[in-house]
């Protein structure tokens, strides 16, 4: 794929703290040709803008950072003017080689988006624990069960799609639900596939996920947005 194409693609990093992890996940995109790299800063306490600086990548800085990690995703979404837009962590785990495999298979079957799942194939996680696994196997089955669609990996936020989708989608959750927002809301109303993609250890760094108390919130978010279909 020609450095043409790619050049329509923005890459949304969301980080909080994420300094150590910057420039391999910059460099690996960019050897790809993928030029267009916005961080969605949660006022990180680290180095983490000043690195972003050093790589010339577009910066929004989050100052509602108490709100959460959606608020900077929803952020970043209003506030692009590519014609493709990918939601990329910021931890390292992600597979950049996904991004372009993505674009191609919307491009080639006409989607709207694209999900990256650690699972799908009977794959696995190089970062899971039991607790992950566990919960993500559940809330895959309950949102399938539910909404009447098939994922195999419902709580890893890698996505792919046109920005004119994105704006479409309309969403308003401020912390990790934007995750199964996105998910349901894509599935249920637009053209969706997923493929898989390797996910390796973070590289630095400490999760910013309360896997108790953001399960529980996922939970609920989940069985409110089934009463209100």
């Amino acid at each position: 794929m020609s450095n043409n194409n790619l050049d329509s693609i923005e890459i949304l990093i969301p980080t909080y703290n994420e300094a150590g992890n910057l420039p391999s996940i910059i460099e690996s995109l960019r050897d790809l040709g993928i030029k267009n790299i916005t961080i969605l800063d949660g006022m990180s306490e680290d180095n983490t803008v000043e690195v972003a600086k050093n790589y010339n990548c577009k910066i929004l800085i989050d100052e509602k950072k108490k709100i959460g990690f959606g608020h900077s995703v929803i952020n970043g979404i209003k506030n692009s003017d590519k014609e493709y837009l990918c939601i990329f962590d910021g931890d390292g785990s992600f597979d950049p080689q996904s991004v372009v495999k993505m674009h191609e298979l919307l491009l080639n079957k006409k989607l709207d988006f694209v999900f990256g799942s650690r699972y799908l194939h009977g794959n696995r996680s190089d970062d899971d624990t039991i607790v992950t696994k566990i919960g993500n196997f559940f809330f895959s089955k309950l949102i399938s069960l539910l909404f009447d669609f098939k994922t195999t990996d419902a709580l890893f936020l890698f996505l792919f799609g046109k920005r004119n989708s994105f704006n479409q989608l309309n969403v308003k959750e401020q912390d990790f639900k934007i995750c199964t927002e996105l998910l349901i809301k894509a599935h249920t109303g637009f053209k969706t596939a997923e493929i898989f993609s390797h996910e390796s250890q973070r590289l630095h760094g400490v999760t910013k996920v309360n896997r108790l108390k953001d399960g529980f919130l996922i939970l609920k978010h989940i069985l409110l947005m089934y009463l209100k279909k």
